[in-house]
C-alpha cells in the first residue's frame, strides 16, 4: 500500500513545493546481486520505494570513485565492479527502471560511467583505461577501449563535459586531468593532459556554461583539501581560473553543484562535512563558510558520492561511515541543515543520483 501510495505522490510531484519532495537513487554495491535503490525524500523524512537488480556484481567495498550512476530523461546506467559489466535501464519518471542490457567493459573493475545522448562511457580502474559504448534499439553496443596515461593511475571519474564534445577523467596517481575529444563515430581522439593545480585531483562536475570544478584530496592529508575550477577551451586544454582553493578540511573528494550554479560543494570524507563554495560567473571560487563547512553529518561520518535535486535546495550525501544517505535542505545563503531521515544501505554501496 505504501509504494502504491508513493506512486501517486510521485506522479504528482510537479505539483507539490520543490523542498517537499526529493527522489534518489544509489547503487547497493552487493557482491551477489548488485541492485539500483529508489528511495524518496519527503518533507524532511526518507522511504524506500524500489529497487532493482542490475543483472551483474558489485564489490561489496567502497568503490573510490565518483559517479557509479548516470542518468538521461530515458535512461539510467549502473557500473558492476564485481563482474566488469555495466548495466543499462530504461526509465519511466523518477522512479520506474527497466532493465535492458547488461554488457561487458572488456575492463577491470568499472567504478565510474556518464552518459550523454546515446553515448556512454565506463572507466575500467584496475586496467587503466575507458570503454565507450553507443546505445542502440535498447542494448550497448561496443565503441572501443582507450587507454589512460599509464598504468596504475589510480583514476577516479569519467564524465562528458556539456557539449558532449569531450570526455574527462581525473588519475590521482598521476596528478593529471586528460580530456579526450569525441570523434564523429563516438571513439575518443587523442587526450589533452593538464596537471592538476592541487595533489589527488578526484571527483568533478561542468556547471552548465562549461566550467569545470574539482576536487583535490591531498593524499588524505589532514586539512588539506581544496578545489579548483578551470575553463575547458575548444582543444580539449585547460586554463586554471580558481587553483586550489583550500578548503581547510580533510580528503575533500567528491564534487556537486546546483542547478543555479552559483555555488559549488564537496563532501570531505576524514572530516565528516561538507564545505561550500560561491561560483562567480567567471568560474571564481571562493569558500561560503572560512572555516569550510558549510554542513556537518553525523558522529562517525564519512560523507562520499551525493547529488542535488533538480530545485538545487535538497542535497544527499551517501555517508559510507554510518550507512546510510542522508538529506541536507539549503538555505538561501548556500548553508546546508541536516534533515531527520535517511536511507540505510548496504556497506560498500556507490553512487547517488537525484531529481
Amino acid at each position: 500500500m505504501f509504494r502504491l501510495a508513493m506512486s501517486a505522490v510521485l506522479l504528482g510531484a510537479a505539483a507539490l513545493p520543490a523542498q517537499g519532495l526529493g527522489v534518489f537513487s544509489t547503487l547497493t554495491n552487493d557482491a551477489k546481486d548488485n541492485r539500483v535503490q529508489v528511495a524518496v525524500s519527503f518533507f524532511g523524512r526518507t522511504y524506500p520505494l524500489q529497487s532493482y537488480s542490475t543483472g551483474g556484481q558489485g564489490t561489496a567495498a567502497g568503490l573510490g570513485s565518483q559517479a557509479a550512476l548516470a542518468a538521461t530523461r530515458h535512461w539510467l546506467v549502473a557500473v558492476n565492479a564485481g563482474s566488469d559489466d555495466v548495466t543499462l535501464f530504461r526509465r519511466w519518471g523518477p522512479a520506474f527502471l527497466h532493465r535492458s542490457d547488461v554488457a561487458d567493459t572488456g575492463g577491470k573493475r568499472p567504478t565510474s560511467v556518464d552518459i550523454r545522448g546515446d553515448l556512454v562511457y565506463v572507466l575500467n580502474a584496475d586496467s587503466d583505461d575507458v570503454t565507450g559504448f553507443r546505445i542502440h534499439r535498447g542494448s550497448l553496443q561496443l565503441i572501443g577501449r582507450y587507454a589512460l596515461s599509464g598504468a596504475g593511475v589510480a583514476a577516479a571519474q569519467v564524465g562528458f563535459d556539456p557539449t558532449g564534445r569531450h570526455v574527462v577523467v581525473t588519475e590521482r596517481g598521476t596528478n593529471q586531468i586528460l580530456v579526450f575529444p569525441v570523434q564523429g563515430n563516438g571513439g575518443l581522439g587523442k587526450a589533452k593532459v593538464t596537471r592538476s593545480a592541487a595533489p589527488t585531483p578526484f571527483g568533478f562536475q561542468f556547471r552548465r556554461d562549461g566550467t569545470l570544478v574539482v576536487s583535490e584530496a591531498a593524499g588524505g592529508q589532514a586539512g588539506l583539501g581544496a578545489v579548483t575550477s578551470y575553463h575547458l577551451n575548444k582543444d580539449g586544454s585547460l586554463t586554471t581560473i580558481s587553483a586550489g582553493v583550500k578548503t581547510t578540511q580533510t580528503a575533500s573528494c567528491w564534487v556537486a553543484i546546483p542547478r543555479d550554479g552559483r555555488t559549488a560543494y564537496t563532501t570531505n570524507t576524514g572530516s565528516s562535512t561538507v564545505t561550500g563554495l560561491a561560483l562567480d560567473h567567471a568560474g571564481k571560487l571562493s569558500l561560503l563558510d572560512p572555516k569550510g563547512v558549510s554542513g556537518t553529518l553525523r558522529s562517525g561520518a564519512k560523507p562520499i558520492d551525493f547529488a542535488f535535486d533538480n530545485s538545487g535546495r535538497l542535497m544527499f550525501v551517501l555517508d559510507s561511515g554510518n550507512d546510510e544517505v542522508v538529506t541536507f535542505w539549503r538555505d538561501r545563503q548556500g548553508a546546508l541543515h541536516l534533515l531527520p531521515g535517511s536511507l540505510k544501505v548496504p556497506a560498500g554501496a556507490a553512487g547517488v543520483i537525484a531529481w
